[in-house]
């Protein structure tokens, strides 16, 4: 990063001592099947780790938008102390895998309507003398969206399936148990309030209780246009409100969408916790929308699916940037300000060049479970060699990029 090589030993840890790191995973539907592999590995590691009593790095962060928040939810969750009873990378590991996998279409029923939908967009993407057919949609607000999807259970659509709400309760049953005030590793969850336009961060720390038991939110919002709420199973959900699938999730009179209008993920409140513990020392961003595009886009679905990938990398970036202006601050003016604010180190963790560019945007809606293992499987490939070379790897912004 800019002036790196400027900080002092006493401003980040020594090389053998363990860094504390957040891994941020962006939202790009079943494209995260890719960070699914990746978490997996990371999981695998840490579990190494404690084997070997060999500790190099601590998951003290987790972040996420949209299917990256789903992600990071699960593992978050199977780390989590719960009714008493302490999480473990294992289980991480496991519970993603199994919600993965239950959220690929698995029924013969599921398998016709993910075949029929992802039909939908790739025939949408389909020019002809300039021109493309409209996307057929039912308003999920209509009377008809309702009977259709009141109707799916009988065809043998499982209801996790298309219910994001019932999907997450399945999954995480234990979700109230969680305690709050001991929790090793943080969650950040972003969405857009679409009222106000208000950008929105879900913080597992809004959900500890202060000396006097109440939650400590109030204390951490920021200002009108950007706050954080505790974290809910609700606000996970909002995170991945498509306004095309979904009714916009109502939380404390607020109308929320998909966070990758906002923050993709949340990367600014990472840098301040209620716990100091928290804060980390490295941000590793598993980024599964391609920074670059090797030609200009031609055709509408290209354009399309360029929209789509500079919507997500866009604001991610500035965040970024931020953290790098921090980094810039401490360096030159170092005083009081470095005593409350220590060098973060972003790296980037990411699709092979010639898979990302064979992604299109029709993909992040294809549920077939080949795709998503395919994906998967070079999200773990990837994952470990960069573990494997890490730390002596680079840092944003030049690892964004693939060349």
């Amino acid at each position: 990063m800019v002036n790196e090589q400027k900080h002092t030993k006493r401003d980040e840890p020594k090389r053998d001592e363990p860094k504390k790191v957040a891994v941020g995973c962006q939202g790009g539907g079943i494209h995260a099947s890719f960070e699914v592999g990746v978490l997996c590995e990371i999981l695998e590691a840490i579990e190494d780790q404690n084997r070997s009593k060999q500790t190099r790095f601590e998951l003290v962060g987790l972040s996420g938008t949209s299917a990256g928040a789903l992600c990071t939810l699960i593992v978050w969750y199977g780390l989590a102390r719960k009714n008493g009873q302490a999480g473990s990378p294992r289980a991480a590991i496991e519970q993603l895998e199994d919600f993965w996998e239950r959220f690929a279409a698995t029924t013969t029923a599921e398998r016709v309507l993910n075949l029929f939908t992802y039909s939908a967009f790739r025939a949408q993407e389909k020019e002809v003398l300039g021109f493309n057919a409209p996307l057929f949609g039912i308003n999920p607000r209509s009377r008809i969206s309702q009977a259709v999807t009141a109707g799916l259970p009988l065809l043998g659509v499982r209801g996790r399936y298309f219910d994001l709400d019932k999907l997450l309760g399945k999954a995480c049953p234990h979700f109230k148990g969680i305690d709050w005030d001991n929790l090793q590793t943080r969650l950040l969850v972003g969405a857009s309030e679409i009222m106000d336009g208000v950008e929105t961060t879900f913080d597992s720390d809004c959900n500890m209780k202060d000396q006097g038991g109440k939650h400590t939110a109030a204390t951490l919002n920021t200002h009108r246009w950007r706050k954080r709420l505790p974290l809910t199973l609700q606000g996970v959900a909002a995170s991945g409100t498509l306004p095309q699938f979904r009714e916009a999730e109502k939380i404390h009179g607020g109308r929320y969408w998909d966070g990758l209008y906002s923050q993709n993920p949340p990367i600014r409140e990472l840098l301040s916790s209620v716990r100091k513990e928290h804060v980390p020392d490295e941000i590793w961003i598993v980024r599964i929308n391609p920074q670059q595009s090797a030609q200009e886009p031609q055709s509408n679905a290209e354009i399309e699916d360029r929209e789509n990938e500079l919507m997500g990398n866009l604001s991610l970036n500035k965040e970024l940037d931020f953290i790098m202006t921090v980094n810039d601050w401490i360096t030159k003016y170092g005083g009081d300000f470095a005593k409350d604010y220590k060098p973060v180190k972003v790296r980037t963790i990411k699709m092979r060049r010639q898979t990302a560019a064979e992604l299109r945007y029709s993909s992040k809606f294809n549920r077939s479970r080949d795709f998503m293992d395919l994906l998967c499987k070079e999200g773990h490939e990837v994952a470990k060699e960069w573990l494997g070379l890490w730390p002596d790897v680079g840092c944003y912004p030049e690892d964004a990029a693939y060349s």
